[in-house]
């Protein structure tokens, strides 16, 4: 990406009028545009209005971090997400001869930045069918060298490996993920992996919501190398090629050029937009060969994404959910209901604050917004 390209973006963001913005910084690979990046933190730290607090993170595969790179991410206090499957054999299945990389570069920051480990370094471990022999052994391995926040997330595309067998090997393993989670927070006090640290399931009368993601809040915009911004990178028809459901997904979620006159219009009108996608949409009515989300006990917390319906090139039907993504969202919400029971629930008290928390900050955003559209309105009238 271009400075103008990334400046533009930064320039629109900085005048939302959010008390608080999150820079993110993802790819590809984010750190082989280094300087582009070390040039957008000082222009918002340089422009920022007052009063405003911004996040910064960065996702990457790590073997760019340098010594130097670090300290600049650590003294902003950048969160750095560091794509990496764990043990050796689970690794390799991403890339060969990266293991030994990132086993070195664990045990640096646990050597020389352990202040900084626990509160902005992550481990994003994608869970594929041929690495579920692998998963429990991972989660302990990084464990022992000092991580303590874990994000795990099943395979977004169609995964070939993947039979019905694999359900009862990922239970086995879910429950060895347990049984070290649950030691580790008598030890610590934290819970590291993060689907874990979630609320109880919600009561009868909750409603299961209409929408399967929140793009249409557009409250998370992305934005390409050319400039053009996206409700969702899951979708950016600039970036992959799309399968045929999620090109229609893709007209909806492109917001076009990010210093056209047009872009603020179109993000307002977003959640128009995808409210007629029904892939977005419809949650009771999605099923998946297990059955009907309708019938499932977890349909009101359960997230789906719909990329992960879309992006597989042989479907058409906008209701049906991969079999992995169901089997793996099923075992992780029952282990995450067995976790807050053996914890008595301090779990799931400790994440619902966080998430009122998170609500206050969301509909204030929301305020400012409107009223500065409301301000925008009156201008031109």
């Amino acid at each position: 990406m271009n400075w103008r390209t990334a400046r533009n973006a930064l320039e629109w963001l900085l005048s939302s009028g959010s008390s608080l913005i999150s820079v993110e910084f993802n790819g590809g690979e984010p750190l082989l545009e280094m300087a582009t990046l070390r040039r957008a933190v000082e222009f918002v730290e340089a422009n920022r209005p007052p009063g405003t607090r911004v996040a910064y993170s960065v996702t990457t595969n790590g073997t760019l971090l340098t010594p130097e790179i670090l300290a600049f991410l650590f003294e902003h206090g950048f969160t750095i997400s560091i794509s990496f499957d764990g043990v050796e054999a689970a690794q390799r299945k991403r890339g060969e001869g990266t293991f030994e990389v990132l086993d070195r570069l664990i045990e640096q920051l646990r050597e020389e930045h352990a202040p900084q480990l626990a509160p902005h370094v992550k481990i994003l471990l994608t869970l594929v069918a041929s690495t579920i022999p692998y998963f429990a052994e991972s989660v302990r391995y990084l464990l022992g060298k000092g991580v303590q926040a874990i994000d795990i997330a099943p395979r977004l595309t169609p995964d070939p490996d993947w039979h019905p067998s694999c359900r009862e090997d990922l239970e086995r393993t879910m429950d060895e993920i347990v049984r070290l989670s649950l030691d580790h927070w008598r030890r610590t006090g934290t819970v590291p992996v993060s689907f874990l640290a979630g609320a109880r399931p919600p009561d009868a009368s909750a409603s299961a919501g209409e929408f399967l993601c929140s793009v249409s809040a557009a409250t998370s915009l992305s934005v390409d190398p050319d400039g053009r911004g996206w409700a969702c990178p899951v979708f950016a028809s600039s970036l992959q090629e799309l399968a045929p459901l999620a090109r229609e997904a893709s007209r909806a979620l492109d917001l076009g050029e990010i210093s056209a006159p047009s872009f603020s219009g179109r993000v307002a009108g977003l959640p128009m937009r995808v409210r007629k996608l029904r892939l977005f949409t419809n949650r009771l009515a999605k099923r998946s060969s297990y059955g009907a989300c309708a019938d499932c006990s977890f349909v009101k917390e359960c997230h789906i994404c719909p990329g992960s319906i879309s992006h597989n090139p042989t479907n058409r039907d906008p209701d049906l959910v991969p079999e992995f993504i169901c089997a793996f969202n099923f075992v992780a919400r029952t282990a995450r209901k067995r976790f807050d029971e053996m914890t008595d629930g301090e779990i799931s008290a400790a994440w619902q604050r966080r998430v009122d928390k998170a609500i206050c900050a969301l509909k204030e955003a929301v305020e400012v917004s409107v009223r500065k559209g409301a301000a925008n309105a009156a201008q031109k009238r």
